[in-house]
């Protein structure tokens, strides 16, 4: 790869790095320059592999759980350093940790128009076959998806909320839509970037389809050469359709993007099916999932779940948990005894000390199944203090590592999951919040979805069933109870996925986030030092400030307000 040449063309044009230092001698291409690439079939191909490695990079690990841990759903102990600042909301136009957002963001868009600027060569070639036509077409379908993707993801956290009667008078992105080291383009309309989504949208639906014409007797949604949700597909376009309609006010449009995804994808459904789901990363409702392996992980959850091991011997003596943000007491009191959600996404130690931390892997004997903390061989599930000291605690566990991932054949060596960019459940929460948000609400329709989906959340036994028990939305939850429900719900599914911040702000509502609180049964760790929050609607925060770097370089480009 000609590495002076990227760098040139992307520090010109956005004053930030294409690719990390660890991803340059990843990426199978040679050169972006239009004289010495994109000569052959391959070429092309090369190149949408590194835009896969990009999207896989910046979809994963802090991209993901950033927004959370800025939220009321977690505290921070006093022993982490990480992310501090934007935690506790005394971050500046200087110090921010979200910069790195708006850089990976503008790496997928530039790899991406890199493609689109190039693709054309091979279009009406009458060398390739037909399977290769239609990966021509899959990955200019690819591209178009992934700048949609890239600068959704920033619209929502660079610039104001979305309301259609402003959003021509408020500020934008910087749209970029070529490869040039000339370009300092300034903020387009909030309205004019939210079109530019739509289009690309548009575009990558429609290479989608040519690609299905290709696929004798298959579904605009195939995915070309194998049925992977590694990759992504026509059915991210829907889904991403789906969950922008929503942020744009298009609510009929928004349900009805959705509901093709509910009536396409099953929902996990019991303990199992979501222990499939959240350790080995496999289950009917994930959409996308970019691939990861042993030897090319992304970004790791470890602040959620990290350990401390006594010994250099790893698999002797476990000294406890040391992860750097824990469940609030409000959050862990959101699901019932009846939700399975309870049990695998948070590690419970109660007072007698026995644990419930429901991993699913032994690594013993290989098997894999809903088995208790207990059974493994570490000792207990203990919180590690700055003293060195242990507590008895809740843990966030949705985390807890895929086995496949690890190189070393230690359960607790690694925690990598394969962040899913999108999951089924998804559309029934947006089902249910478009209906109620639309001109006439439907409460009915809205019920339905939230139903649907818990259903398949709770455990049915013979002593519970859920449409019988007190989890159960009746007709009596309306107005703004039933909204309330539908929040709550999103809160539930989608915890330390990054969903909460952005709910926030798009439902106009602030938080309030409390200091270490006990817990009856169990207790919730109490280290010094952490400090009750309370963030108003209004505050100007919730709209991330552009990097410095970004301003400095390209005076076109102004700052949000209150930096």
């Amino acid at each position: 790869m000609n590495k002076y040449i990227l760098k040139a063309i992307f520090c010109s044009a956005l004053a930030l790095p294409l690719f990390t230092s660890c991803e340059l001698d990843q990426f199978p291409t040679d050169s972006l320059t239009d004289q010495e690439s994109w000569k052959t079939y391959n070429d092309a191909t090369n190149q949408y592999n590194g835009l896969l490695a990009i999207l896989r990079s910046d979809i994963s690990g802090s991209n993901a759980y950033l927004t959370d841990v800025m939220s009321d759903l977690f505290n921070q102990r006093l022993t982490s350093a990480s992310y501090g600042q934007e935690h506790s909301w005394r971050f500046t136009g200087s110090q921010f940790g979200g910069d790195a957002i708006w850089a990976n963001n503008y790496s997928v868009i530039l790899q991406a128009n890199f493609i689109l600027q190039n693709i054309g060569k091979f279009e009406n070639s009458s060398t390739l076959s037909d399977q290769q036509k239609a990966n021509i077409y899959n990955i200019k379908a690819t591209a178009y998806f992934a700048r949609a993707y890239a600068y959704s993801r920033m619209v929502t956290r660079y610039c104001k909320d979305y309301e259609p009667e402003t959003a021509a008078n408020e500020l934008g992105l910087p749209i970029v839509e070529t490869v040039s080291s000339e370009a300092k383009p300034a903020r387009a309309s909030l309205q004019t970037t939210c079109d530019t989504i739509e289009a690309n949208l548009n575009h990558a639906m429609a290479y989608f389809d040519k690609v299905a014409e290709y696929n004798e007797g298959a579904e605009s949604t195939a995915r070309v050469e194998n049925n992977s949700i590694n990759k992504p597909n026509a059915d991210c376009v829907t889904a991403l359709r789906a969950r922008f309609y929503l942020y744009e006010h298009k609510f009929d449009q928004a349900i009805a993007e959705a509901e093709t995804i509910r009536n396409t994808y099953s929902l996990a459904s019991g303990a199992n099916d979501m222990l499939n789901l959240w350790i080995l990363d496999k289950g009917s409702e994930i959409i996308y999932e970019p691939l990861q392996t042993p030897d090319e992980l992304s970004g790791s959850y470890g602040i959620f779940l990290s350990y401390n091991i006594i010994t250099a011997d790893l698999n002797t003596e476990f000294k406890g948990m040391n992860p750097d943000y824990l469940p609030t007491k409000g959050l862990v009191d959101m699901y019932s005894d009846n939700d399975v959600r309870r049990k695998v996404y948070f590690s419970f130690q109660n007072q007698q000390g026995q644990n419930t931390f429901y991993l699913g892997y032994g690594p013993q004997n290989g098997r894999y199944g809903l088995i208790s903390f207990d059974e493994l061989p570490l000792g207990s599930a203990d919180i590690t203090t700055a003293s060195g000291d242990t507590e008895s605690g809740v843990i966030f566990t949705k985390y807890v590592g895929n086995p496949t991932l690890r190189k070393q054949n230690l359960w607790f060596s690694q925690n990598y999951n394969m962040t899913k960019a999108f999951r089924a459940s998804e559309a029934y929460l947006i089902i249910a919040e478009a209906n109620l948000r639309k001109a006439n609400p439907d409460e009915a329709a809205a019920r339905e979805a939230l139903n649907e989906l818990r259903m398949n959340r709770y455990v049915e036994t013979d002593d519970y069933n859920y449409t019988e028990s007190a989890d159960y939305i009746g007709d009596d939850v309306t107005g703004a109870a039933l909204v309330k429900v539908m929040q709550d719900e999103w809160t539930r599914e989608f915890v330390g996925e990054g969903f909460r911040l952005d709910n926030l702000k798009r439902w106009h509502l602030g938080f309030k986030r409390m200091a270490a609180q006990q817990f009856q049964n169990p207790v919730l760790v109490s280290t010094h030092g952490w400090q009750d929050l309370e963030v108003e609607a209004n505050n100007v925060r919730f709209t991330w400030p552009i990097p410095q770097q970004e301003t400095q370089a390209n005076k076109n480009i102004k700052q949000n307000e209150g930096y």
